[in-house]
């Protein structure tokens, strides 16, 4: 789990972000991220196994690449989550495995600087207000209808179901911190 501050600081910048690229409704439009941070390149790359995609900062240019085999929805988390890199650790390259199974409320990795970029890249794909005002109850759904459900939801907002799953699961949790008894 992330620290309060470091949590807090990744939300108000993906709320930025959201702000000016004008996103209310799935799915978040990586195009419109790029028409309004100019800078980046993404590029299909042949990464060596297990890297996903990696960051290049070159002066001004910040080049994203990701594993040209990847699937569309893959690819969109992984250039999310080096988008996080260039906002959250700056100046600095990075090649990446990204976690598709990441879960914000889980124990931190041994590796925080890539926990920091899932859970920005979910917040920037998934927001968990914007998925907590178009799911409905989750609590009497069964194995088969909260895996019909992350099929459909995953196809909305542009990611794969393994994720959209994860994303679920944090929302019953983040359900329950909303009905917290300091509330």
């Amino acid at each position: 789990m992330l620290e309060a501050d470091k949590e807090n600081h990744i939300i108000a910048t993906v709320s930025y972000i959201h702000q000016r690229t004008g996103f209310h409704e799935p799915p978040f439009s990586l195009q419109n991220f790029f028409n309004q941070f100019p800078g980046f390149k993404v590029i299909a790359a042949r990464l060596p196994a297990g890297f996903d995609g990696e960051l290049l900062i070159r002066g001004n240019d910040k080049i994203i690449r990701y594993r040209v085999e990847s699937r569309d929805q893959s690819t969109r988390f992984t250039i999310a989550h080096e988008i996080a890199h260039c906002f959250l650790h700056h100046r600095e390259n990075y090649h990446c495995r990204v976690n598709k199974r990441f879960r914000i409320y889980e124990a931190e990795s041994a590796a925080p600087k890539e926990t920091e970029a899932d859970f920005f890249a979910l917040e920037l794909l998934v927001p968990l207000p914007l998925l907590n005002r178009i799911v409905r109850p989750l609590e009497h759904l069964n194995e088969k209808e909260i895996g019909s459900l992350a099929s459909e939801l995953a196809q909305l907002f542009g990611i794969n179901t393994i994720t959209m799953k994860s994303r679920l699961k944090d929302l019953a949790i983040y359900r329950k911190f909303d009905e917290a008894e300091w509330l």
